[in-house]
Order: C-alpha cells, then structure tokens, then sequence
C-alpha cells in the first residue's frame, strides 16, 4: 500500500482569485492564449518588479499593481506588462542601440530607470519607461577587465539613489555605477558572482532600516556592508547541501534574503544574518515545483514575488508556514502537570494558541494577537485552565493559528495542531 502525502508548502500562497482572476502562472500555453504568436518565453532568466510613480494615481490605493520586467534571454528582449491585459517586448539580437545579445539580470526604480545586464554584448544596458514604451538611454562599458569594462556582466540590482550593482562573473567583482555612469568602487576576490540583491537603509518598505549587499558566487553566498566590507558568508554545505546552483537573490521588508537555486529545484530563505531559516518548492512541473527556478523580485510593500522558471513565470504573495515539533513531556499527569510545547515558523506571524478539551470546548487561551519572529520557538503549558484550574484528565488539542504580516494576512492562515494527553 503506497501512502500519498499532500505536498502544500506556504511559506508562499497562490494571490485570491479576485486580485488574479485565477492566474498564478504565465505558461507557455497562456501566453500563446493571450497573445498568440506575438510573444514566447524562451530561456528567460531575470526578473524586476516595481510600482512606477507615473502609474501611481493619487488618491486611489494601487500600489499592488506592478509594472514587471523580464529577460526574455534566448529571444534578446526585454519583457514588460504594459497593462494587466497588455504586454509590450523590447529588443531584438545585436550590438546597437536597442538591441541585446542574451540579457541576464535586469532590474527597476520607480522613477522608470531600467538596467540591464547585456551578458553577451559585455556591457549594461540604461533605459526608460514613458509610461508608455521603453527608450533606449545608453549603455556602459565593452569587452574587458579595466573599469567600466566587463566580462559576461550576469545581474544587476540598484539602491534608492539609483546606484547599480553589477556582478561582472567573467572578472570576479562587482562594479558600483552611479546615476552618470561613473564609477563609484568595486568588490573584488569573488569567484563567478551571479545574482546581486541590495537593501539601503533610506529605502522605503524597509523595517529595520539595515543596509547590505547579497552576491551569490559559485562558492556559496556572500553579504556585504555598502562600502564593499565583507559581513558573512555561507556555503551550501554549511545546511546541508552536497551540490547546488544559486542563481538569483531578492531581499524582502524584513531583511530576509531569498535564493534560487537550480540544481535542487527550489528557493532558499535566510534571514539578514544568513541564517537558515527554510526552502520553498521542489523539483517538478506542478504547483509549488520548479524545474529550473531563475530570476526571484519581491516588491516589498506587499509581499509580492515572482519567481522566472524554464519557460514559466510564477507569482506568489509571502505567507507563512510552520510546524510543531512536538510536546515534551506530550502525557502529564495531574500531580506533574505541564509541557513544553515546541514549535517552528517561516515567516514573521501574529499568532494566537489556544488548548480544547476533547469536546472542543477552550480551556485556555495563551496568546491573542501575539506578534512572533521566524525559527523555533516554545510554549509552556502549565496544565491549567484559563480558571487557574489543573484541566481533568483526557485529551487535549493544542492549536496555533497564524496570520502573515503581509498583504496575505487578509486571505490566509496557517492552523498548526497537536495532541497531548493528561493522565
């Protein structure tokens, strides 16, 4: 007899219908639904997710409704949702003025400045949003490894001040540009940096205010101070991976770094301190799998990412997950009443737990919109009721019930339960 377990990971939650209309996923099949032969997903890789002030219409709370681009890299063009029905596609393979040769990493301000790492052409790409189409601004760099040059420049991230980040993979470093196109500094010493994700502390929907770099390289993931001061690293080793391919990094409000990994099929989550904390998804074509997981944006307002696989672009809202490890002791008697009740999250929570007798009945309520931090926790239980009374004997349910801090708070909860007995 074979035991199918339910495979439902909600660190991440599919949107409600009603902001979706049902579509989580832009497949191929969808794309062709909509748009026929005027678009396909070929390879793409990078992905950008922002709220563009000229579409902000004042008085009216629209923040949710994004502009997303995307590098369309085995087609050389640059996606881009002119509308929710309307998608508009810029490029085509070359070396001149609007045009790219395998685009990789891309990234957006909500000034409308867009930047894109132009990997085939050796240089990175300047352009703007109208609001109605992109225009070509400049480009920067050639072929080289003297400033400004670049060798397969793979992914580029910008700050508030509309700094850009390039991960220059073929030279090992990371080159700092500014609004002009000048050098600012470089990181030097990495070995094939990949995805770049950048937090500055004056940026808005940011709730610690910390500021700090996240380079992914071949050897593992790196964080760095603003002025290029390496603060940690890890290896996928360090939790448990024998092999792995980080791809794509996007930093979330609360500091948290997301991690695409495309040898494992997945996305890796850790917190501001590189923390373990979870991974997402797993190998495979269904919902909440990936076959080869790329470009990760988060819009960090509401908690909305997209998430560039094969040939798919996901969307999700961050929601929350958990579990109980289990209670210690989980029988008590009346004599000795109590157990440590140990439990683990994914996300920032509000939390209430309550205990119901078999009859489901409560007999005590321990937290009521309690707000609580990823990783492990515990709970005690000293075996009495609300009243103050040691409960009777029989069985007891243990129940937490936990909403996310995100726009997903209003659509979904994460009920986590367990059994205890008293003798």
């Amino acid at each position: 007899m074979f035991i199918i377990l339910s495979y439902d990971p909600t660190t991440l939650v599919y949107p409600p219908f009603g902001h979706t209309m049902g579509y989580h996923s832009a497949t191929p099949f969808e794309v062709r639904l909509l748009l026929g032969s005027r678009l396909s997903f070929i390879s793409p890789y990078g992905i950008s997710a922002v709220k563009l002030k000229s579409e902000d219409i004042p008085g009216i709370d629209d923040d949710d409704e994004l502009t997303v681009y995307c590098c369309n890299t085995g087609c050389h063009q640059i996606v881009y949702n002119k509308s929710l029905l309307d998608v508009g596609i810029y490029g085509k393979f070359g070396r001149g003025v609007g045009e790219f040769w395998s685009p990789t990493g891309i990234a957006a301000s909500p000034d409308g400045w867009v930047w894109v790492a132009d990997a085939g052409n050796h240089r990175v790409v300047k352009l703007l949003n109208t609001g109605d189409i992109l225009l070509w601004v400049q480009s920067i760099g050639s072929f080289g490894c003297a400033e400004l040059e670049f060798d397969s420049p793979y992914d580029v991230a910008c700050d508030f001040e509309n700094n850009i980040y390039v991960t220059d993979e073929g030279n090992g470093r990371v080159q700092i540009i500014d609004s002009s196109g000048s050098l600012v500094r470089m990181i030097d010493g990495l070995y094939r940096p990949k995805g770049i994700a950048v937090i500055a502390g004056g940026s808005p929907w940011n709730y610690r205010g910390n500021d700090f770099v996240v380079v992914l390289c071949e050897d593992g993931i790196k964080k760095f101070s603003m002025d290029g001061k390496l603060l940690g690293e890890r290896r996928g080793e360090d939790f448990g991976l024998e092999r792995y391919r980080f791809a794509f990094c996007m930093i979330d409000y609360y500091g948290h770094i997301w991690v695409t990994d495309r040898e494992n099929g997945c996305i890796h989550k850790f917190d501001k301190d590189l923390k373990y904390i979870t991974s997402f998804g797993r190998r495979g074509s269904r919902d909440k799998e990936f076959m080869d997981p790329r470009g990760i944006t988060i819009w960090r307002r509401f908690g909305q990412v997209f998430v560039v696989d094969a040939t798919v672009i996901d969307y999700y809202w961050i929601g929350i997950d958990g579990y109980i490890k289990g209670c210690f002791p989980p029988i008590f008697s009346s004599d000795k009443p109590g157990t440590d009740i140990v439990f683990f999250i994914t996300e920032p929570a509000i939390m209430d737990a309550k205990i119901y007798d078999s009859k489901g009945e409560m007999v005590r309520e321990f937290l009521n919109n309690y707000e609580e931090t990823p990783f492990e926790h515990y709970l005690i239980w000293d075996g009495r009721s609300n009243r103050g009374e040691v409960v009777p004997p029989g069985d007891y349910k243990i129940e937490f019930v936990l909403t996310p801090t995100y726009s997903s708070k209003d659509k979904f909860k994460k009920i986590l339960d367990t059994q205890v007995m008293v003798e």
